[in-house]
């Protein structure tokens, strides 16, 4: 449960960039789609900004990882916004990667809601299921927000307007993501109905809103005490119409046989 939200933005310089993995863990499902639909052809909502300054690092995603983890132990925070690919490599590289990274936060799951690629399975889990259940399973302290929360953060046609009048450095920046509004009205329709008997009595007024899906994982990651989370073992369906699926067994009932959630370790899902 998300209690308040406050904006701010920070400013990333020379970010050091690796190649990702264009393959699943379990390599029969291909390579993952990338739903440019959403994101656009840059993964920027096509707005087709400068390269970063620095170069590739010439070694894997999930080495790195390792590396930075092992060399500032107890230190280093991840925010995942994809597929866990990278980070399930990770867990697989080096069995003390899970004891040593300090806390892990992941935009993904649909608990106590539907998912957007279907009714059971959010994008970033369904990429990749079996690399989703290798990291939830893992050990590491992981705090997970699923698409039931970042949907309750809205940034709709009059907040545009407002931030577009404003001062603010980042303000055309923001703005200037039309792609995003487009295909939110596309793919959700116009949303957020209301009925207003101010103007005119049962007249009903229309919202185009963008959910805020990133943000509100960053936010999670530098500003958790604003969140609520449930503890529980989470497993993800890997197999069937549900593939993609996640779903937490939350305590509230002692099992009398062991069962796919025994002896795991609990994550925090918001």
């Amino acid at each position: 449960m998300l209690h308040e939200m406050h904006y701010f933005c920070v400013k990333l310089q020379d970010i050091q960039m690796l190649p990702w993995r264009r393959v699943a863990l379990n390599v029969k499902r291909g390579e993952p789609r990338v739903a440019d639909f959403v994101h656009g052809s840059d993964r920027l909502g096509n707005l087709f900004l400068p390269s970063p300054n620095s170069e590739k690092i010439d070694k894997s995603a999930s080495k790195f990882l390792v590396e930075k983890v092992s060399e500032y132990p107890g230190e280093v925070c991840i925010l995942a916004l994809g597929s866990l690919t990278n980070l399930a490599l990770a867990v697989k590289r080096d069995s003390t990667f899970a004891s040593k990274v300090k806390r892990v936060v992941v935009l993904c799951g649909s608990f106590f809601a539907l998912g957007n690629v279907n009714p059971a399975a959010k994008a970033n889990i369904y990429g990749d299921p079996e690399a989703a259940d290798v990291v939830f399973t893992s050990g590491a302290n992981i705090d997970i927000v699923g698409i039931n929360i970042t949907t309750q953060v809205k940034l709709k046609d009059d907040d545009l307007e407002e931030l577009k009048q404003s001062e603010g450095k980042h303000a055309k920046f923001l703005c200037d993501c039309k792609f995003y509004r487009d295909w939110h009205v596309k793919s959700d329709g116009v949303y957020g109905n209301f009925c207003s008997y101010i103007l005119k009595p049962l007249s009903c007024i229309s919202l185009v809103i963008i959910f805020l899906h990133d943000p509100v994982s960053f936010v999670a990651l530098v500003r958790p005490e604003l969140f609520t989370f449930k503890k529980g073992v989470v497993r993800v369906e890997i197999q069937g119409i549900c593939v993609g699926h996640t779903l937490m067994d939350q305590g509230l009932k002692k099992w009398n046989t062991s069962n796919p959630w025994t002896d795991y370790s609990p994550v925090s899902v918001a």
